[in-house]
C-alpha cells in the first residue's frame, strides 16, 4: 500500500493532481480542496494516499491532511458510496461542513451536493451512524486549528428531542430547529419557536 507522497506538485486539475517525487510521477485523484490547498505551492508537499487495486485499474487517491481521509474512508463504509462518489462528497463541501451535516442529521444540506441524492444522503447519515457509533466516532475528526469542531449545538440537540418525542421524524425535527433556531435561545424557547412555526 501506498500511505503518502512526497514530491512538488507539478500539475493540478479540478479533481487531479500530479506528485513529481523525482524519478516517478504519480497521477493522484482528489478533491477539489485538496487541489486547492495544493495549488501554487513551489514546496514539497506530502499528501496522504489511499490505492484502490480492481481488475482493469489502479487507482490513487489523495487527502491534504488525516481527517480529510478518515473522512474519506467512513463513507468508504455506506453501501452504494465509492471512491469517485467519496471524492466528489469532498468536493461538495468542506470537510467539517460535512461531518456537521451527518452528526446533525442534515439531509438538506449534504444532498446540496452535486451528483448526491436524497436516498444515497439518507444512507450515508444512517449508516455512519450506525456503523461508527455517531457522534462519539466522528467527533474524534479534529479541526485544523486542533480544537475539536462544534458538531452539535447543545439547545438544538435537546429540541430535536421534544420534538421527536411528539412523533415528528428525527431528520424533520432537526430541519425544523436549525430553521428556527437563534444564537443564544435556549433550548425551551427553540421548542415553543418549532411548535408555533409548525402551525
Amino acid at each position: 500500500m501506498i500511505y503518502s507522497l512526497t514530491g512538488k506538485v507539478s500539475m493540478i486539475d479540478e479533481n487531479t493532481i500530479v506528485v513529481n517525487t523525482g524519478s516517478v510521477a504519480f497521477e493522484v485523484i482528489c478533491s477539489s480542496y485538496t487541489a486547492y490547498a495544493l495549488a501554487n505551492k513551489p514546496e514539497e508537499q506530502t499528501v496522504l494516499t489511499y490505492l484502490q487495486v480492481r481488475e482493469d485499474a489502479m487507482c490513487l487517491y489523495g487527502f491534504k491532511d488525516k481527517k480529510e481521509k478518515m473522512l474519506f474512508n467512513d463513507l468508504l463504509l455506506v453501501s452504494g458510496v465509492g471512491p469517485k462518489m467519496a471524492i466528489s462528497v469532498l468536493s461538495g463541501l468542506p470537510a467539517d461542513d460535512i461531518i456537521r451535516a451527518i452528526i446533525n442529521s442534515d439531509v438538506k444540506t449534504l444532498s446540496s451536493i452535486k451528483g448526491l441524492g436524497k436516498k444515497t444522503t439518507e444512507r450515508i447519515v444512517l449508516e455512519l451512524n450506525n456503523k461508527l457509533g455517531g457522534a462519539d466516532s466522528l467527533e474524534n475528526l479534529i479541526s485544523a486549528d486542533g480544537n475539536q469542531v462544534p458538531l452539535k449545538i447543545k439547545e438544538i440537540d435537546e429540541a430535536v428531542q421534544v420534538l421527536v418525542s411528539t412523533g415528528i421524524s428525527k431528520t424533520r425535527a432537526v430541519e425544523i430547529a436549525k430553521e428556527n433556531y437563534i444564537s443564544g435561545m435556549t433550548s425551551e424557547d427553540l421548542v415553543v419557536k418549532c411548535f408555533r412555526n409548525l402551525k
